[in-house]
């Protein structure tokens, strides 16, 4: 009796730690599964960076004084005012 008490406790060690072999593996392979993730999101949130100065930058750019101005004159064919007119209303 005491004999099969040994070897059924001997038996579910083994098959504990064994299953707890399995879950070591497991996390292992989700860490590692996560450093990659965790690269990729770095090179990707560098490109958005990226992107993102590049469209701040064409934004301050089209939208500059002298850019509107220029589109003023060459499209539009405005002309700058030379001389400042009052007009006198006579009630």
């Amino acid at each position: 009796m005491k004999n099969f008490f040994l070897s059924s406790i001997t038996f579910l060690n083994i098959f504990i730690l064994f299953f707890l072999c399995l879950e070591i593996i497991k996390i292992r392979w989700q860490f590692s599964q996560e450093y990659e993730n965790n690269a990729y999101l770095k090179v990707a949130n560098n490109k958005l960076f990226e992107i993102n100065f590049n469209l701040k930058t064409e934004f301050y750019h089209l939208s500059s004084a002298a850019k509107v101005e220029r589109h003023a004159k060459e499209i539009l064919n405005m002309v700058e005012i030379s001389e400042v007119t009052t007009i006198n209303y006579e009630e």
